[in-house]
């Protein structure tokens, strides 16, 4: 089954008078016309669903109630809505639905957290207006799927990984291959999902601006983020990945300003001060909650609302848990500052209380492995003080200098040496100890971590050692974890951030392909490096292995196909990155076809 004819007349309309004044492109007969990412003109932004659970799921969409209240305009009269769950996508069977109201003070966003489901199914799902202007009309139709009861074993799950997406600097190709592909379940963003940028400040390879993104203006109002997020959302490829699949989200910086960290940012954004950026945070908070299909915001978080970071559980297969790595971080230090800074023992990324949470989720569960969606690189990405061991020692216990090495980028772990090190303890601890029984007989392991992340534009196997300078000098090469990084979605990968014009593209291939081999032996923990690609990760897993594969694709292009490349796995009870056969078989079906 493709997403074309499970989308194909999906929008509906009340009188093609009301809806024809909107704008849409609704045909006489009341059925779709165009592509599948276009709907009626009060549902412009599409619908979408995630954070799925056993009982329950978030569907999501916008209205447009008059063509003025566009994203962003604060005007337009509250409007009701009624939102339908169904087992069948022409809701002959259905199983939920109800009334809410939307308005100015949220955008016109509709966000719902439809419970009492049934565990490991499919859902339709779909949204009408009630009254105004667009009284009548009917949204495209959503899929969705809840995850399976905590207690069962599923053989398998399958999803998508994908982050960084800029719109100016491509096409979205990741998400159309993931909308199309009915064997993944659902889709992990591990943030970077909008940019902050002004139009034309940063684009593709060569200096490109692939198309033009709105407002003009860098972001830093809610209204900014507002319009910023319903441009997104008008992408077809985007709107088809969220109609036909849940996606489960946690932010970096692009969606605040880069290099984002608790009171301010680093990067090259402008801001007057930690008052100034608080609003600006404040600001970007409020439309994410409002915009993205997350168990957090109004009426969907913690008793602090802030919290993003959470988990969640696939049967006594996986947990998946997402720390939010920007809202509480300590500032980044200096490239400046001495070696030393970045792993001083009181530096934190996840703050004291997120800490605790985590380490509590990770090392009480009860699932075979634990997926990390972590937005910045964990592994070290570091400089020897000296291969020499003696040197290196002396170097460490005298002079102080960190044991894993000198930061390249301390936006990123490396900056937070000591927390990294604890959590690695935390794991190569509570490996031994599930690992014996309580009169030391051997159990079966149950502590399988997996570290999926994003934000570094490229391409990455890699080992957690447990002691990376020790790995180094090859003698402890014991292991942790192991890391898969996802390529961006469209944002400049370290090849475009370099190559001058066409004519160059060889000659910086081979430099970038140097770099490769380079990283690799510098940082041996590394198995796989591709700096120069963009597309995604489809991972499965089961109880013997995590298995990754890589696609790519020229994101210059808007018709050009996402290709298999690469596949890396680790096993259960043999942690770190190996290589794998190849290409998942992409006939499992978790939807079947209509």
């Amino acid at each position: 089954m493709t997403r074309r004819r499970f989308l194909a007349g999906a929008v509906t309309v009340g009188t093609v008078g009301a809806v024809g004044a909107l704008g849409t492109g609704v045909a006489s007969g009341g059925t779709a016309t165009g592509t599948p990412g276009e709907t009626s003109g009060a549902f412009l932004h599409s619908v979408a669903s995630g954070d799925p659970w056993p009982d329950s799921v978030v569907i999501w969409t916008r209205v447009t109630p008059t063509p003025q209240a566009v994203p962003g305009s604060g005007i337009g009269d509250p409007t009701r809505v009624r939102w339908d769950v169904a087992t069948d996508p022409g809701f002959g069977s259905p199983v939920a639905g109800g009334e809410v109201t939307t308005g100015a003070d949220r955008d016109h966003t509709v966000k719902v957290n439809v419970t009492g489901l049934a565990p490991a199914t499919t859902y339709h799902y779909r949204f009408t207006v009630l009254d105004g202007p667009a009284a009548g009309a009917v949204s495209r139709t959503g899929r969705t799927r809840t995850t399976p009861a905590e207690s069962t074993a599923p053989g398998n799950v399958r999803f998508g990984v994908c982050s960084c997406s800029n719109y100016e600097a491509g096409y979205f190709l990741a998400y159309r291959e993931l909308a199309d592909r009915d064997d993944v379940e659902f889709v992990l963003h591990l943030g970077d999902y909008t940019y902050e940028y002004d139009s034309g400040e940063y684009g593709a390879a060569y200096g490109a601006i692939v198309r033009t993104v709105e407002p003009a203006q860098r972001t830093s109002t809610v209204t900014g983020y507002r319009v910023r997020q319903g441009h997104y959302h008008r992408d077809p490829d985007l709107a088809d990945l969220h109609a036909a699949k849940p996606m489960i989200c946690i932010w970096d910086d692009h969606e605040f300003f880069d290099n984002a960290w608790r009171d301010g940012a680093t990067g090259d954004s402008d801001y007057g001060g930690p008052a100034e950026y608080a609003a600006v945070r404040q600001a970007a908070t409020r439309a994410y909650y409002e915009w993205m299909p997350v168990r957090a915001g109004e009426g969907f978080g913690t008793a602090d609302d802030r919290n993003l970071y959470r988990h969640l559980r696939y049967g006594t297969l996986a947990e998946i848990i997402l720390p939010d790595l920007r809202t509480y971080r300590d500032l980044q230090s200096s490239p400046t500052a001495a070696p030393s800074t970045a792993a001083a023992p009181d530096r934190t990324m996840m703050g004291s209380r997120q800490f605790d949470w985590f380490a509590g989720v990770l090392t009480t569960s009860p699932t075979t492995w634990q997926l990390v969606g972590n937005s910045v690189m964990f592994a070290p990405m570091t400089l020897p003080h000296s291969l020499d061991p003696r040197l290196h020692d002396w170097l460490v216990d005298k002079v102080g200098l960190p044991a894993d090495g000198m930061a390249l980028n301390t936006d990123q772990w490396d900056g937070y040496m000591a927390e990294r090190q604890r959590i690695i303890d935390l794991i190569v601890a509570q490996r031994e100890q599930r690992e014996q029984g309580e009169q030391g007989e051997q159990r079966e392991p149950g502590m399988n971590v997996v570290f999926l992340t994003g934000d570094i534009h490229s391409s990455w196997a890699a080992d957690i050692p447990s002691h990376a300078g020790d790995y180094r000098l090859g003698r402890d090469t014991s292991v942790a974890a192991a890391e898969f990084i996802v390529p961006s979605v469209t944002a400049a990968s370290a090849f475009d951030s370099i190559v001058p014009s066409p004519v160059a593209a060889p000659a910086v291939s081979d430099a970038v392909r140097m770099g490769e081999a380079l990283l690799t032996q510098v940082d041996p923990w590394y198995k796989y490096v591709d700096l120069s690609r963009h597309g995604m990760m489809v991972v499965d897993v089961d109880a013997g292995r995590t298995q990754v594969d890589w696609y790519h694709g020229d994101v210059l292009t808007p018709s050009a196909p996402m290709a298999y490349t690469r596949s890396w796995q680790t096993r259960a009870g043999d942690p770190g990155a190996r290589p794998a056969g190849g290409e998942l078989d992409r006939a499992r079906a978790v939807y079947a076809p209509v």
